[in-house]
């Protein structure tokens, strides 16, 4: 990928913040806000209430509370008798002891539970304008050398990564007991892209070893989703569209404090998976270059006698692969140093910068980036 699109961490995680604050006050947003905090969480009884009287329902509601979505029940439709609860405020007075040790009697204002009954409707009972969702759009677009983009992810995971068709809609997963990823196979390049790196980042943020799986579910995906956009939008694969929806989605309820408190993970693994993407990328590349290069190498042997009497591409080429980089470079600057020819000159200039790249520290994911050699 080109290094020089790329953004600073600081930049991408301003970005994510900024984009889930501007999407949680967009109408869209807003609206789908107002349409969940309409509806109630029930309780046991609620739901049997529910299931007995209408099967089949699956968002529920009172007339007024669709009136204001724009919806209306539909002429005939019977009502769906629940439980509702109606606190009921009351004042009492308490003793209290101050700090000397005198008591004294106060009234204070309680809330006593109270329950009525209450007639709800079903969404397939009603008719108007469609509820808002933020359900986000599978991603398609085309993401730039894709194929060799897809093969550095997979070797900068730090598990295996397999791909398959899943039941029931999930994308992909990380599964913790077996640290292992799976991928919903046949998606577009985006979507695939996005939920790998997704994944990815469930399994350095959250394997058995982080130390960290007793975070809640909603938690641990606003760390993935939010390292996943991170590193996407590092290497100029946009998913805000998904991301913001998704982390928002997710943060439903709660203020956005439980983002700031994980940004110093996020910020970690984020930055620990471009350098290994990166790295990944960087030695691929290199392995795609390496017949072009044996075949210079052969060209050039032919008449410039470096030292090893190679004239196949071939033979360069495994040489390369064997690791003898190192023994290649020092013919090369033999016949460099003795070249009276300019262009000459030139042309093994260039073939060291270009066979130095093959020396072997390069052909390997550095320990200290994290995680297990692949």
């Amino acid at each position: 990928m080109e290094k020089e699109k790329s953004r600073s961490l600081d930049e991408i995680l301003q970005s994510l913040e900024t984009g889930i604050r501007e999407f949680m006050t967009t109408d869209r947003y807003q609206n789908y806000l107002r349409a969940v905090g309409s509806f109630h969480s029930y309780s046991t009884n609620n739901i049997l209430l529910i299931a007995t009287q209408c099967p089949g329902a699956t968002l529920v509601a009172g007339y007024s509370t669709w009136k204001k979505m724009d919806r209306y029940v539909k002429r005939g439709e019977h009502g769906i008798r629940i439980i509702a609860p109606v606190p009921v405020k009351v004042e009492k007075e308490q003793e209290k002891v101050d700090r000397f040790g005198n008591v004294k009697k106060e009234t204070v204002t309680v809330t006593i539970p109270r329950f009525r009954a209450v007639t709800v409707f079903d969404v397939s009972q009603t008719e108007g304008e469609p509820l808002p969702s933020i359900t986000p759009r599978e991603l398609d677009e085309p993401v730039k050398d894709y194929p060799n983009f897809l093969r550095a992810l997979l070797k900068a995971s730090r598990v295996p990564v397999s791909f398959r068709d899943i039941e029931g809609g999930p994308k992909g997963s990380y599964d913790r007991n077996l640290d292992a990823i799976t991928v919903q196979k046949g998606m577009g390049e985006t979507q695939t892209v996005k939920t790998l790196v997704h994944e990815m980042a469930h399994s350095f943020l959250h394997s058995r070893e982080s130390g960290r799986t007793d975070l809640d579910a909603a938690t641990k995906e606003v760390e993935a989703e939010s390292a996943a956009f991170a590193v996407c939008s590092h290497f100029g694969v946009d998913t805000s569209e998904y991301s913001f929806p998704y982390v928002s989605g997710w943060s439903c309820g709660k203020d956005i404090q439980t983002l700031r408190d994980s940004l110093d993970s996020i910020r970690e693994v984020a930055s620990q998976m471009i350098h290994r993407i990166e790295y990944s990328y960087e030695s691929i590349q290199l392995e795609n270059a390496l017949p072009n290069l044996a075949r210079e190498l052969a060209a050039v042997s032919r008449d410039a006698g470096i030292g090893l009497e190679l004239d196949r591409a071939n033979v360069w080429e495994d040489a390369l692969r064997q690791g003898k980089a190192g023994e290649i470079l020092k013919g090369l600057r033999t016949a460099a140093d003795r070249e009276t020819d300019e262009m000459r000159k030139e042309i093994l200039s260039g073939l060291l910068r270009k066979v130095e790249e093959y020396l072997p520290d390069r052909d390997r994911i550095p320990k200290e980036i994290g995680g297990r050699e692949r």
